[in-house]
């Protein structure tokens, strides 16, 4: 796919650089600079709070057409990295370009000979939670399975949110693509509950280039915000 194809069918523009701090403008090159920086990607596990995101999914999201959990946690957290713009910013032939509406590409363990299945998931960005859980649900029961359904200069762009639901990590470390867009990973693992606390390990790795851990504290508060969110249909 051409730069242009993709500028158009995912609304990227070229980053105005009025938009980036001083520091931002040093580490997009310097952490970049293979000189200087092998692997420009930071990794953390952290452990995420989820009882009050439970009972608000039930009070308020479950009833919908083809709802489950964890694609409520993957809607909030495509809104979430939507509003920081940073994670929206990606390395395209050496020049940086800011995303409206990238696809999110979600791998789903179907087992047998395939082991797992693509999921990328388009035009999200605008969707309400009826439409994306539905969208989500029709996405995952889809019998066509395959893998590579995306060209790598695409899939190099593509948020990248895993779930493994049977392994409690404390800590997973994922393997990068060779070309440095300054895509974000996220992976869920299994869900605890420790005397009523619910929690979920997230295995989060971001591009030091485009992201750090200031912007990530900042995005995390964000995902928390709309995981616990009531809808304003509900508000008295």
């Amino acid at each position: 796919m051409t730069l242009e194809q993709i500028l158009k069918n995912y609304h990227g523009q070229k980053l105005n650089e009025q938009e980036v701090s001083y520091y931002q403008k040093w580490a997009m090159e310097y952490f970049h600079n293979d000189e200087h920086v092998t692997d420009p990607y930071i990794s953390m596990t952290i452990d995420l709070n989820i009882t009050q995101v439970r009972e608000n999914y039930e009070l308020h999201y479950q009833h919908e057409h083809g709802a489950s959990f964890q694609g409520f946690m993957i809607w909030c957290l495509a809104r979430a990295l939507k509003s920081q713009w940073t994670f929206s910013s990606r390395n395209i032939g050496g020049e940086w370009y800011r995303f409206d509406n990238l696809p999110i590409f979600t791998p789903i363990a179907v087992g047998g000979d395939l082991r797992f299945k693509d999921v990328v998931l388009e035009d999200t960005s605008s969707m309400s939670w009826k439409e994306f859980a539905s969208y989500y649900r029709a996405a995952v029961d889809d019998t066509d399975q395959q893998l590579e359904i995306l060209p790598q200069d695409v899939w190099a762009l593509c948020p990248f949110i895993g779930n493994l639901p049977n392994l409690d990590f404390s800590a997973l470390n994922l393997h990068r693509n060779r070309i440095k867009t300054g895509r974000p990973m996220f992976y869920f693992g299994k869900r605890r509950n420790n005397n009523g606390v619910l929690s979920v390990p997230l295995s989060i790795s971001f591009d030091h280039a485009n992201s750090d851990p200031y912007v990530l504290d900042k995005l995390i508060n964000t995902l928390n915000e709309y995981l616990t969110e009531v809808p304003k249909n509900k508000l008295n």
